[in-house]
């Protein structure tokens, strides 16, 4: 045994008349593990989250592998929390001065458990964000049926202190998270009848030497899980390829205890069985309705608060497309995320209108010009107006793709989607940023006005749908040119500067970035505005 769990195992024997909570608070200010430098740093907001906790006196522990941790705490892992039911309060009172988020799903997924949550903490320096997963009271049980409570913050003999660049965690020791691990896979792991072995998932070939088990028979080890009263049942253990194996007859008598001491019998395994089967049969039921019909099923982890309907609006170049890329992939991390394109430009759109888009765009202005050169004749041409006519048919069916993204946008939002707009309609000027695109100078053909009010009247039903959060990317012209050259002539952007403008003063809940900076920069003032909107 090293030094430091020496230390740390004679201060828990020098304080063996308190309680197990007293113990934990004890270990507080024990020596400490440092781990290997991780190739990524951990989130700031980790340091700050560990230190609230602490200096409220919140007892909770990690029950995770700790190799795992330097992973876990630069926002690339999950972090299973252990904590203490009477502070629960207080731990939601930290993560809601912290700007933390709870996430909800549905009942037929497999992290939904009673006692169990998934908390999200923002680090908005690194556009980033903690997933914890919350334990208040470990329960077990099959994958989709777990009900019985096993451990508890109590339950745990001894918590160590563990060092990540900085950032001091306590965690479970070693044979407390065996204790754990075989307990949470007791309802899980099964075997042949005749086998007497079953595999425990995981890498323990390195650990156990280190730990202090009562010997059994030759190449076994002996470890005490908790059963019913004050009784414990010892599972059987050796170590197998690198992994652990634990003895089959042990798992059954923890299971029928852990039953019996939850006040179940054993006749509770059948309802286990075929709960958990529906709920599977649910589950793969929605992942296969979810890809065929993307952001037709609310997404297994969704904010509590519901979901979002965020719009980037900007002139060309100033990285509307760019960072709705980036924050798509920074929420959907962990929680549902959607991305959708309103524009007419590269993005996603209708397959039959992309295809006619490549034959036509090339043309276009030509069609213009020769609609403009037949304006001004005493009759007109008949080229002219069939070229007014197919534009204008070209608006409507523009109009109408957009009406459906606008739709489907908010129909996600609440399905409990964050959903993240390149671009957003607008009905104050014809021609501009995603508007009506029916001028009202063109020839006078028989159907076109009408043409033009089924598109206007389009425009004023998506302008109804108005997004959770708007936010308008700003900047110079030198900027757009910098990064697009060519993309927008000066009057364009200025004309496009000039209506944000205009909609910013009939719409006092648009906010304003500043796009003059690097895409990091630009990255983390959008990311902490959708996050406080959440």
């Amino acid at each position: 045994m090293s030094t430091w769990q020496e230390n740390v195992v004679t201060k828990e024997a020098s304080t063996s008349q308190a309680s197990g909570l007293d113990q934990a608070a004890t270990l507080r200010s024990g020596p400490t593990r440092c781990l290997p430098s991780p190739p990524v740093p951990p989130l700031a907001i980790a340091a700050e989250l560990f230190a609230a906790l602490d200096a409220a006196d919140i007892h909770y522990g990690i029950v995770q592998d700790p190799g795992s941790l330097p992973q876990a705490l630069a926002g690339r892992d999950d972090i299973d929390m252990l904590l203490d039911k009477r502070d629960y309060m207080a731990f939601c009172a930290i993560m809601a001065r912290l700007h933390g988020r709870r996430s909800v799903s549905l009942s037929c997924y497999d992290n939904v458990c009673d006692g169990r949550e998934d908390w999200f903490v923002p680090d908005f320096s690194r556009s980033a964000y903690l997933h914890i997963d919350l334990h208040v009271g470990i329960r077990v049980g099959w994958e989709f049926r777990k009900r019985y409570l096993a451990f508890d913050y109590a339950a745990v003999a001894q918590w160590e202190r563990l060092s990540v660049e900085g950032v001091t965690i306590p965690v479970a020791s070693l044979e407390d998270e065996i204790r754990l691990t075989i307990g949470r896979f007791a309802f899980r792991l099964w075997g042949w009848p005749w086998t007497r072995w079953v595999v425990l998932p995981g890498d323990w070939e390195d650990h156990l030497a280190q730990l202090p088990f009562r010997s059994g028979e030759a190449g076994e080890r002996v470890i005490e899980c908790a059963g019913g009263g004050s009784g414990t049942i010892s599972c059987r253990i050796r170590p197998n390829e690198g992994g652990i194996e634990v003895c089959r007859a042990d798992l059954a008598r923890l299971r029928h205890a852990i039953r019996h001491r939850c006040g179940y019998s054993r006749g509770s395994g059948l309802a286990d069985a075929t709960v958990h089967y529906i709920r599977k049969a649910s589950y793969l039921s929605l992942r296969v309705l979810g890809r065929l019909w993307p952001g037709s099923v609310p997404a297994k982890r969704r904010a509590s608060t519901g979901g979002l309907v965020v719009a980037l609006v900007a002139p060309d170049g100033l990285g509307k497309s760019t960072q709705t890329d980036l924050l798509t992939r920074i929420f959907a991390w962990k929680l549902g995320c959607a991305q959708v394109y309103v524009g007419t430009g590269e993005g996603d759109g209708w397959w039959f209108r992309k295809a006619l888009q490549n034959l036509l765009s090339p043309r276009r202005h030509q069609f213009k010009a020769v609609i403009q050169r037949d304006r001004k004749e005493p009759r007109g041409g008949a080229i002219g107006k069939v070229l007014a006519a197919g534009l204008a048919l070209w608006a409507v069916l523009i109009a109408i793709e957009r009406y459906g993204v606008v739709k489907r946008a908010h129909r996600w939002a609440t399905r409990g989607l964050i959903v993240v707009c390149d671009r957003w309609p607008q009905t104050l000027r014809k021609g501009y940023l995603d508007g009506p695109m029916i001028q009202s100078d063109l020839p006078a053909v028989p159907g076109l006005a009408a043409l033009a009010r089924f598109e206007e009247r389009l425009y004023h039903k998506m302008s109804e749908c108005k997004p959770d959060l708007i936010l308008h990317l700003v900047s110079d012209f030198s900027v757009s040119q910098s990064r697009k050259p060519g993309e927008i002539s000066k009057e364009g952007f200025e004309a496009r500067m000039s209506l944000m403008t205009e909609l910013r003063a009939l719409d006092k809940d648009i906010r304003v970035v500043d796009a003059s900076g690097n895409t990091e920069t630009i990255t983390r003032v959008l990311f902490k505005q959708i996050w406080l909107s959440l």
